[in-house]
């Protein structure tokens, strides 16, 4: 079972960079903050993982009708879907991970169908988003 730190540890920066600047380009002005905030993830001891959470990301695509519908066929560069970043347990019960601290989302398993779905990049681009979304950059502060 692959961790997101063991993720992060393969995986180049400036590759993740330009997936996430497709979903979130509002954000490109902040590469110097994400770039710092990955090489300190890299740095960082991972929690151990009692409970056997995955991170897994479900993509949502708008239908005509304005409902959003899950889906597993897309192209991870289509800035019009929507992913959401959550981790289910060894009991396999959903939560929201936001608040999760980052060496508790670094000792966090990989959810091997979500990852089969999109590229490292942009696995870990939307693990970014959603990581910074409560505590920012850094975790021992919250928004």
């Amino acid at each position: 079972m692959q961790t997101f730190k063991e993720l992060i540890s393969i995986t180049d920066f400036t590759k993740v960079w330009k997936k996430f600047i497709v979903q979130y380009p509002t954000k490109k002005d902040r590469f110097e903050k994400f770039s710092m905030l990955y090489e300190k993830l890299k740095l960082i001891i991972p929690e151990d993982n009692e409970t056997n959470m995955y991170i897994y990301i479900n993509v949502f695509q708008e239908e005509i009708d304005g409902e959003w519908i899950c889906t597993n066929a897309f192209d991870e560069d289509d800035d019009s879907l929507s992913f959401d970043v959550s981790g289910k347990d060894d009991e396999w019960t959903g939560y929201s991970i936001a608040s999760s601290k980052f060496n508790e989302w670094l000792g966090y398993y990989i959810d091997k169908k979500s990852l089969d779905t999109m590229s490292n990049e942009s696995f870990i681009a939307h693990c970014l988003w959603e990581m910074t979304f409560y505590y920012g950059y850094d975790d021992t502060v919250a928004r």
